[in-house]
């Protein structure tokens, strides 16, 4: 567990100064022992950039997103009719065919029957 340390605005600074040049901010914040997050946070406080929410509130969606997501729904249930329909009439075609099978090995005439030449 980490233990609370207050760093020094001229600490502070320098951090975000070697920040803006670094190519590697992991390593940057190992060497100066702070977290990614910190050197982020120092950065967009000095620039005056708004701070990232740590923990954001309820999403509240558009209403585009809304329709979205109605749609999908729809959709969802609209497949799972495809699907049982499916499987319906593979079950359909399983007994027919069975039956033909069954037809056959009995010794009935074919269907069919061919025209003598």
């Amino acid at each position: 567990m980490r233990k609370w340390q207050r760093y020094t605005q001229e600490f502070k600074d320098q951090a975000v100064k070697r920040l803006k040049g670094c190519t590697n901010v992991e390593a940057l914040a190992r060497e100066l022992k702070v977290s990614r997050g910190i050197l982020y946070q120092w950065r967009d406080k000095k620039e005056g950039r708004p701070q990232a929410a740590k923990r954001p509130g309820p999403v509240v969606d558009s209403p585009a997103i809304a329709a979205l997501k109605k749609e999908v729904v729809q959709l969802k249930v609209a497949l799972a009719d495809r699907a049982l329909e499916a499987d319906f009439f593979r079950g359909a075609l399983q007994r027919v065919e069975a039956r033909r099978r069954n037809r056959r090995s009995t010794g009935d005439a074919a269907s069919t029957t061919t025209s003598p030449k």
